[in-house]
């Protein structure tokens, strides 16, 4: 629903600073958002044949080096969320007009960094 409803989400228009952005904290759960992109066409669907083996963009975590439909790189739980506040509050000192969304498990929300990164928001 997100990426068809309610984001703000081009695949022409990746480097536009009205895009909303998305960040997978709990990095692990990445073939759920390669479904996603592939869904959106973002992603080349026979890249999926390719998942996991090396070489492929599709590793085990998301690389916004070799996706760019993925804005940050995640894995150690706690440290999606962190970057996610980094980016809402850089849009908003820049007063760009865009909405950034994290999805985050239960599990992650046991790491101290995910809390310091929630009070830190609450302040902007």
């Amino acid at each position: 629903y997100l990426y068809f409803k309610e984001m703000n989400i081009d695949k022409n228009k990746l480097d536009s600073k009205e895009r909303d952005y998305f960040v997978l904290s709990k990095g692990h759960a990445a073939p759920a958002l390669y479904s996603t992109l592939i869904e959106k066409d973002l992603i080349d669907k026979n890249e999926v044949k390719n998942l996991r083996k090396i070489g492929s963009i599709l590793q085990g975590h998301p690389d916004s080096k070799k996706i760019k439909a993925v804005d940050i790189s995640t894995g150690s739980l706690g440290q999606g969320i962190s970057n996610a506040v980094g980016l809402a509050i850089a849009s908003k000192i820049n007063e760009d007009k865009n909405r950034v969304y994290a999805l985050l498990g239960d599990g992650e929300l046991q790491e101290g960094i995910v809390w310091e990164a929630f009070m830190s928001a609450a302040h902007y």
